[in-house]
């Protein structure tokens, strides 16, 4: 008994230890949990939440800085690493070294240069040291060593009037010392101004962005009436960054018009093209040695936005929260920079606090990966794509790196199933390309004989079964039946002889549901049948059900819609009569996309004008069948049964919009005895 004491005793205190161990590891565990998701930007798949890229490592606040840090408005991070901070309401730029530590304070002492609410900085590669004095309506240019050397202020040009004010927000400057001054509440674009302070121009204006409704009043509107209209302002550009290959990458808020980020050379032409950023939030852009850029977001869900060097984005992350003094939350971010160890470094104009994120291990992998990606240095960037997949399998970025490597080496059927998993149909092309002409240059003679040997066999066999079934007795229904397919066939090329045939004639139901359901049937196999090329991401990702929708929808209003107009316009045919016309017009649909679907698998994107032939031509086929249903089934003239299509059209419009009335009515009446019952189910 004793000894079963000391057992429990032992056993009591170990647990007791363990218990203690936890709790001094439940801070750390707590601490280690990131405020804040990351997610992967998949072009297909949408966002896909994945491992930080970057974590927030610490805050600068202000202490040992002369005073803290109030309403920061700006940083750069100059060549050296060392960072200066517009720090507006101390009326003063900071400079800090590469680790964030103080070094000094400029623009403070009265005089020449002294500062008021600077909010923008920049440093030259001399290291001149440009504020955007924005409280002062000037730039200040001061020396390395922080002495002030000239004032600019409002240039001298007949296009700057009197009510233009020069408020200096943001400030960058060439290798020549052209000077792109962000000014506050205008939509001009960048002010430029030369070395010596005179205005050479506007540069880089957004332009508005029109809607459908304001192309059609400035095409029916006169002058006096577009002068009454409210003017569409574009985007006011809220930043500017110049990177290392000199161009001039400017950030703009909002939605008036697209290339939210724009990269513009010297003549202004934007490398993106004016693509639309949906983020419509941007506020400053900073860009790395490698050209991946940098967003800074200021809204609820993320803050930060990474961009490759197309533009195209690759990484959300951080977050923003109102009030918030967390490391990690931004309340009202203002300005990002990256330096060269790659931590971005951002400002928080809110809480007077520099945040400053270090990128992770898996963050320098996929970057390296995908800068030697860009770079076509394919071979190199193997090792850390296949590093990427081990840490995450679901970026199909690796997949496509790893792909580009395969078919460099030649490895075509390693290249084709990576491509594949990348849901890239542009690289599935050229490896499916040399797979094939490998094939024919090895089987050439046979691809011949097996084409030639399948023809003979198709038409031999058609033969053999037509000689079989004219021999045997069949049944009256199989024989009806047969017929009415075959006058279905002969219609497609006979549409007018077809169309009388069937006037006054009653299609067995049997037929028309087996055509209706065939086609459906086709549509279903031509989705999971066709080649990758055709369908270049996960089937289980498909909506087939909206698919359905769009090929049995037209249909069935159009058999409406054609029945009750022409019923109106006194066309002859019968409900009856229309539909099973309208049945054997979409004959074209099945005939047609069964061998289209077959030869998707066999054609690379260069021959895809042969797919897209087929398929207007099969459309094509499909609505001059309908129109001749129209003018034999009703008796109408040819002017008679455009007119009549039309109407047509028209009123399947009209039926979806009622259609689409009357579910929004329902749902509402659903929702609110919904809530009633809530309610009352609540109370009682």
């Amino acid at each position: 008994m004793q000894m079963f004491g000391r057992i429990r005793k032992d056993l009591a205190v170990k647990a007791i230890a363990c218990m203690l161990l936890l709790g001094l590891w439940a801070p750390q565990l707590a601490s280690a949990q990131l405020p804040y998701y990351t997610w992967y930007n998949d072009l297909n798949a949408g966002n896909i939440r994945t491992q930080p890229i970057y974590v927030p490592d610490r805050i600068i606040d202000g202490n040992g800085m002369e005073g803290a840090l109030s309403s920061p408005g700006d940083i750069y991070i100059a060549d050296d690493d060392h960072v200066y901070i517009a720090d507006t309401g101390n009326n003063r730029i900071v400079e800090l070294n590469e680790k964030g530590e103080y070094v000094r304070s400029i623009g403070r002492e009265e005089g020449p240069g002294k500062l008021t609410q600077p909010e923008g900085v920049f440093v030259a590669e001399d290291g001149t040291i440009y504020a955007a004095n924005t409280g002062g309506q000037s730039i200040v240019l001061y020396a390395p060593d922080g002495s002030f050397l000239r004032e600019f202020k409002k240039p001298e040009a007949t296009a700057l009037t009197a009510d233009y004010h020069f408020l200096p927000t943001k400030i960058v400057a060439d290798r020549r010392g052209v000077m792109y001054i962000v000014v506050k509440d205008t939509f001009l674009g960048l002010l430029r101004m030369s070395p010596e302070g005179e205005f050479t121009g506007f540069f880089g204006a957004n332009k508005a962005k029109l809607s459908w409704l304001d192309r059609l009043k400035r095409a029916l509107l006169n002058e006096g009436q577009l002068a009454r209209e409210i003017a569409k302002q574009p985007n006011p550009i809220q930043n500017a960054t110049l990177s290392d290959d000199g161009f001039l990458v400017t950030t703009s808020s909002g939605r008036a018009s697209d290339g939210q980020i724009k990269k513009l050379n010297a003549g202004g032409f934007d490398a993106f093209g004016n693509k639309e950023f949906r983020q419509d939030n941007l506020v400053d852009t900073a860009i790395d040695r490698n050209g991946f850029l940098y967003g800074l977001n200021r809204n609820n869900i993320i803050s930060i936005s990474v961009y490759d060097p197309t533009g195209e984005a690759v990484f959300y992350f951080g977050s923003t929260q109102k009030g918030a003094r967390q490391l990690g939350i931004t309340d009202y971010g203002i300005s990002i920079d990256i330096n060269s160890a790659n931590e971005l470094w951002v400002a928080d104009n809110a809480s007077n606090l520099i945040q400053v994120f270090k990128r992770t291990s898996f963050g320098d992998t996929y970057m390296t990966a995908s800068h030697m990606y860009f770079e076509g240095d394919y071979e190199r960037s193997r090792s850390y794509w296949e590093e990427v997949i081990r840490q995450n399998g679901m970026l199909n970025i690796a997949y496509n790196g790893l792909g580009k490597i395969a078919l460099h080496d030649r490895d075509y059927a390693a290249a084709l199933d990576y491509f594949k998993q990348s849901n890239d149909p542009e690289g599935y092309s050229d490896a499916y390309w040399y797979i094939r002409y490998e094939w024919l240059k090895n089987n050439f003679l046979l691809a011949v004989v097996v084409l030639v040997a399948g023809i003979w066999g198709v038409s031999f066999g058609a033969r053999r079964l037509s000689a079989f079934v004219r021999k045997r007795s069949w049944p009256p229904l199989v024989r009806r039946y047969a017929g009415e397919l075959r006058d279905a066939l002969y219609l497609m090329f006979h549409p007018y002889n077809g169309f009388y045939r069937l006037k006054d004639r009653n299609i067995s139901v049997a037929v028309i549901v087996f055509l209706l359901a065939l086609a459906v049937a086709v549509h279903i196999w031509s989705v999971f049948a066709s080649g990758f090329i055709a369908y270049p991401y996960d089937l289980g990702e498909y909506n087939l059900p909206l698919s359905l929708a769009f090929l049995i929808v037209p249909w069935v209003t159009w058999v409406i819609a054609n029945y009750l107009v022409s019923t109106v316009k006194g066309g002859e045919g019968r409900f009856r009569e229309v539909l099973q016309a309208s049945t054997f017009a979409i004959v074209p649909y099945i005939v047609i996309t069964i061998p289209t679907t077959i030869l998707t698998n066999f054609v690379v994107l260069e021959e895809w004008i042969i797919i897209d032939l087929f398929r207007q031509a099969m459309w094509i086929w499909i609505i001059v069948l309908f129109l001749v249903m129209t003018q034999v089934i009703h008796n109408f003239d040819f002017t008679e049964a455009i007119k009549n299509a039309v109407i047509t059209l028209l009123t399947i419009g009209v039926i979806w919009v009622f259609a689409t009335i009357i579910s929004g009515l329902v749902y509402n009446f659903y929702d609110f005895i919904a809530q009633i019952y809530r309610e009352v189910t609540f109370r009682a």
